[in-house]
């Protein structure tokens, strides 16, 4: 079971795939938060007050998706299931003792560099001075870092941090987010004016509702 699951980190294309999440996501998100709110406001369709609640309540959620993931990924998620693969796989060749996932990518971030730029540079001191890949390695990877064109590279415990990142998002994007929006973004509309009264304000979410269906009515009828 365990080789299944190192198979999968291990695969280049995951990888990849799981790399380019984290940047996928955050650049969705922004553009989301950006981009519906004003693709709402341009609905003239639909009367300008319900606009203004529509966009407004739409930038928030999306800026409290974006929130939550720069936030929940790295402290959480990242953190803690990096710990978790360490302890799995204590003593592997594959996963060295790194203090943490921080230092890892500060690891693999000088791997990656040319010799000469990465001596002197300053996430070295970020690098424990006695981290060996393994026992019987007579380096340790500072010193690989330091004297090797291509230092080890360790893409286990990279697709475990790309992997964590990818659950986190799940939860954080799918669940988390939707349920904090029920306390948080009420009262914010609330101090904004938005909601007056609880008769208006189911009024505009009706509206509102109405509204994203129509948009993305819009955007099916168009690829088709």
């Amino acid at each position: 079971m365990l080789d299944k699951v190192a198979n999968i980190l291990l695969n280049p294309q995951f990888v990849n795939f799981a790399n380019n999440t984290k940047y996928t996501v955050t650049t969705e998100s922004f553009f989301k938060a950006t981009g519906r709110p004003a693709a709402i406001m341009m609905d003239k369709k639909v009367d300008k007050d319900t606009r203004k609640y529509a966009a407004t309540k739409e930038g928030l959620y999306q800026a409290l998706c974006v929130g939550i993931y720069l936030t929940m990924i790295p402290f959480i998620f990242q953190k803690y299931g990096f710990k978790f693969a360490q302890k799995l796989m204590k003593g592997d060749k594959d996963f060295p003792a790194f203090k943490n996932a921080n230092e890892f990518l500060n690891y693999a971030k000088l791997a990656k560099m040319d010799l000469k730029e990465r001596k002197g540079h300053k996430l070295l001191s970020k690098i424990s001075d006695n981290l060996k890949a393994n026992d019987e390695d007579k380096l340790t990877l500072k010193e690989h870092l330091l004297k090797d064109e291509n230092p080890p590279r360790f893409p286990f415990p990279k697709g475990v941090i790309e992997l964590s990142n990818l659950v986190g998002t799940v939860i954080g994007l799918a669940w988390i987010a939707s349920e904090l929006s029920n306390y948080i973004l009420h009262p914010i509309m609330k101090l904004l004016g938005f909601e007056q009264g609880a008769k208006n304000s189911t009024k505009l979410n009706k509206q509102a509702e109405t509204n994203s269906i129509n948009l993305k009515n819009k955007k099916l009828e168009a690829v088709a």
